[in-house]
């Protein structure tokens, strides 16, 4: 074996071993860009790794990275000229429909010359010395989320087997952000659910459903709240309403286990006990 031949190998079995520990952390939302960070490093040499999630009901996103710029300033100035020129390329865009289940890399649409010259390079990439891209794409719940890797000027395009093995790692990566979703979601107690499920319910409606899902009776829901059994039924069908539901114990099923990420802000943005608005996980 030459010892190219050998250093592939070695890259190889490094990258499988990275993906078996990155599923043994079972990592959250707030653990997995820093467990993705660690797996892109080893299937693609890469002095930046950008873990970017969008949220298709507003708009918004939030960006973390393995090696953030240390000045507020400069970083700002950066993303507001990526945001001007974002849209002037799919690639740039991070279009979903576009990427599809691709991983596609800056060389595959501009030469180096072409790269040089774009807008967003020249104001955007440029200025830190970022060049070459490489990225791809899951959608889920409501939710894309972009990882890439990052080389700067002077370092060569990223190869086919680099490509291959990102391709590779995207599979995993979605397997997990759906996994992390929904970890989150079973960890979020029943009042904080029928907030993001429904958040248009009144407190008291709210107050009813939740004691639907702890399972108690209308009688002991009226007892509870001091209300007459009619107001409690009353509540009860408009819960049911905005749940879509035809029952109680659909109800509590739907509080106690389905997603609620599609319907509310990004996750970073909510009050409480989770993200605060510049995307670190924090606790109250």
């Amino acid at each position: 074996m030459t010892k190219s031949e050998a250093d592939h190998s070695e890259t190889e079995a490094g990258f499988m071993r990275r993906v078996v520990a990155l599923y043994a952390t079972e990592p959250d939302l707030h653990a997995l860009p820093r467990e993705v960070f660690d797996c892109v490093s080893v299937a693609a040499r890469s002095e930046i790794v950008a873990y970017t999630e969008f949220h298709a009901g507003s708009g918004e996103f939030r960006a973390e990275f393995s090696r953030p710029d240390p000045d507020p300033e400069r970083r700002a100035r950066l993303a507001a000229a990526y945001m001007r020129h974002a849209r002037s390329h799919p690639f740039w865009a991070r279009d979903p429909a576009f990427f599809g289940e691709r991983v596609l890399r800056e060389s595959d649409f501009f030469s180096d010359a072409e790269y040089m010259a774009l807008p967003i390079a020249q104001e955007a990439y440029l200025p830190s010395g970022a060049h070459r891209q490489m990225a791809f794409l899951v959608v889920n719940e409501g939710y894309a989320l972009s990882v890439s890797a990052h080389r700067v000027v002077g370092e060569p395009a990223f190869s086919d087997t680099e490509r291959d093995r990102m391709q590779e790692l995207r599979g995993h990566v979605a397997r997990l952000y759906r996994q992390a979703l929904e970890r989150t979601a079973r960890t979020m107690p029943p009042v904080e659910r029928l907030i993001h499920l429904c958040p248009d319910l009144t407190t008291r409606q709210r107050d009813v459903a939740r004691w639907i899902a702890e399972g108690k009776s209308n009688e002991s829901i009226a007892q509870l709240l001091g209300i007459r059994l009619d107001t409690v039924k009353s509540h009860l069908r408009i819960v049911y309403d905005k749940l879509g539901v035809d029952d109680r114990l659909a109800a509590a099923l739907a509080i106690h286990r389905r997603p609620p990420f599609a319907k509310l802000p990004p996750m970073w943005t909510l009050p409480g006990a989770r993200w605060s608005g510049n995307g670190l996980h924090t606790t109250d």
